[in-house]
């Protein structure tokens, strides 16, 4: 039989790279230190041709050779010395899982490094590297390609212009326009490694991958090709639908279809942004948890916390931590908090305040209900606490309970807050309690009802129902429904008092200046002399009586009706005379001190829940007397 190989097999056996030339000595001679013989072991046709010190074996049909654990295989080959050139299904064996083909082979057994070219492909484990020339490293086990190559895992295709492929480790570093193509994937990126072991791609340049309809930028970080999971850093940014998400590190599981981002994070979607240091990221619920320095605006609305669950989907939250929430018409700031956005209702709990971002009205509890459709708060817990600001002077008021609402009449928008059970009021010019209170925001009108009594100076007035309106942040009148009196004393020892079924008093920069009695009307006064001595003790009766007063005496009395009036000397005057009907000066119930509104009373009222029924309708008073 005869066997023809080209001169040129030969040639390129003598010029590979540490090849043998013909001058050389026979591959009798044993090779280099550290370097090893490849035998032939099997072959259905063998020659043998000697040229001077040199032998060539040519092998054809099932050739199988061996150096060391490294076998080859192929159709046929020509061994000459330790250099080898197969042809033809060429397989190199090495181990359990390791299969390198190609067309051909050249291969320098001397520096254990071949190439492979034709239809070339290593296959490990499940994947497998195809290329039309490979550089086979056996002493290092490794392989080259510097003219392209598709890796096949699965799914996946890898392809890059050039690599490096660690066959130990199954690691590939695929250089130069490097591609990932999968189902629905498509990654790009000039160099990446791959570990073939686990399918993980590791992103060492920046990269762009896009997934159905999101793209993913980063510089950092890996990616598990065969369960979808993987973490980015260096500058990894994700946007998808409208949602944009930066961080320094992101964690992606695709099995919940979950991320984590870490520190300085940014996500928005919409009009929603989130900033935090830690964000995770539920899609299966549309759910998000955030941490650290965690805020979410959107429109109007912020909300500040340590720790947020926020609902996508809903707008419902949870805070955890000290929280603010900040809307367009009121901020509320709290230990907790829940907010469900269907029905618009939310709960803070925990050192809560509400406050009214137009007039500055402050509401301060333990727990707090909240409702962003009405604009309505109602505080309980401990004493709820009512901070009005103004130029003059700031009033504090108090309660078991506080319900404030927004109302809207005739187009407008107003304010009406009221308060249940125990009721107090303190500022450095007046203060009052009673057992429930209404204010009427754009009247300026605080509605006090069960046993309220009001102080001014050395003014008490009591009733079953007083209206108080303020101007410029001062009281400038009241009304006094039934059992009405206002008292005055200017020492505490005589009182002037005025009774009737209604009073309408007026303040003169918080001094009483005008009184006007309807109904059953009485007034006991103690008139002074030149030298500011009392004279006696006057008692009038009338249907209406108007009194004018300056630094707390009379100065002018007006009857309407059928009047009477008798004046006593101070020396007859009895004790009984001094005192209408129904007189309590009852400064010890007078709150002192804002500490005095904070204090517990014995026994705590109900906790109110307002509705339609129980809410206070405010209708205009009566004339006043002085206005017929």
């Amino acid at each position: 039989m005869k066997y023809v190989f080209p001169a040129l097999v030969i040639a390129a056996l003598s010029f590979m790279p540490g090849g043998v030339s013909h001058a050389q000595t026979e591959t009798t001679d044993p090779p280099p230190s550290g370097q090893s013989k490849i035998k032939w072991l099997d072959a259905v046709d063998v020659k043998v041709i000697e040229e001077g010190n040199q032998r060539t074996h040519f092998l054809r049909h099932n050739v199988k050779l061996r150096q060391d654990s490294t076998f080859f295989f192929a159709d046929s080959s020509v061994l000459r010395q330790n250099l080898l050139y197969s042809a033809g299904d060429v397989i190199i064996v090495r181990g359990d899982s390791l299969n390198i083909f190609g067309d051909t082979l050249n291969y320098n057994g001397d520096l254990r490094y071949g190439y492979l070219t034709g239809e070339a492909f290593i296959e490990q484990g499940s994947s497998v590297l195809y290329s039309n020339f490979l550089e086979y490293d056996a002493a290092n086990n490794k392989a080259f390609y510097r003219r392209g190559a598709v890796l096949t895992d699965g799914e996946f295709q890898l392809t890059s212009r050039a690599g490096d492929y660690d066959l130990d480790t199954e690691r590939i570093l695929f250089r130069d326009s490097v591609h990932i193509l999968g189902d629905d994937f498509s990654l790009r990126t000039e160099s990446l490694e791959y570990d073939a072991k686990s399918s993980i791609a590791y992103f060492v340049a920046p990269t762009l991958i896009r997934q159905g309809d999101a793209t993913i930028y980063t510089e950092g970080g890996n990616y598990n090709l065969h369960t979808g999971d993987a973490i980015f850093f260096d500058n990894p940014q994700y946007k998808k639908n409208g949602e944009l998400a930066r961080a320094d590190t992101m964690i992606y599981n695709d099995r919940d279809e979950s991320l984590l981002l870490i520190d300085s994070v940014f996500y928005q979607k919409d009009t929603r942004t989130i900033t935090s240091k830690r964000l995770f990221y539920d899609n299966q619920r549309e759910e998000v948890h955030i941490t650290g320095n965690a805020v979410v605006k959107e429109e109007a609305r912020e909300i500040r916390s340590e720790e947020i669950i926020y609902d996508l989907q809903s707008g419902q939250f949870n805070t955890v931590g000290r929280s603010i929430v900040s809307e367009e018409d009121y901020e509320i700031e709290a230990d907790s908090m829940y907010y469900g956005e269907t029905d618009g209702d939310g709960f803070a709990r925990g050192k809560v305040i509400w406050r009214d971002k137009k007039s500055g009205m402050r509401v301060e509890s333990e727990e707090t209900v909240f409702s962003d459709s009405t604009g309505s708060v109602m505080a309980y817990g401990g004493r709820p606490l009512v901070t009005y600001p103004s130029d003059t002077d700031t009033m504090f008021l108090t309660a078991d309970t506080i319900y404030s609402k927004n109302f809207i009449t005739e187009g407008d928008t107003q304010r009406i807050t009221q308060a249940y059970y125990n009721v107090k009021i303190f500022r450095d010019d007046f203060q009052a309690v009673c057992d429930s209170l209404a204010h009427q925001e754009r009247d300026s009108l605080f509605r006090m009802m069960d046993n309220p009594i009001i102080w001014m100076d050395t003014t008490q007035l009591t009733g079953d129902t007083i209206d108080a309106f303020l101007a410029d942040g001062n009281i400038s009148s009241t009304y006094i429904r039934r059992n009405a009196m206002v008292v005055t004393s200017p020492d505490s020892v005589f009182f002037n008092q005025m009774k009737g079924r209604e009073i309408t008093a007026r303040f003169d920069e918080g001094n009483l200046s005008r009184v006007d009695l309807d109904g059953n009307a009485e007034a006991l006064y103690f008139p002074l002399d030149e030298s500011n001595a009392y004279i006696g003790v006057n008692k009038s009766e009338s249907s209406r009586i108007r009194l004018d007063l300056k630094d707390n005496a009379v100065t002018d009395i007006r009857f309407y009706g059928s009047p009477s009036s008798s004046l006593t000397p101070m020396h007859k005057a009895r004790e009984d005379q001094f005192k209408l009907e129904g007189f309590k000066w009852d400064v010890q119930r007078r709150p002192r001190s804002l500490q005095d509104l904070l204090e517990i009373p014995e026994q705590e009222g109900i906790l109110y829940s307002p509705n339609q029924q129980n809410f206070i309708e405010f209708s205009a008073p009566d004339p006043i007397p002085g206005s017929r």
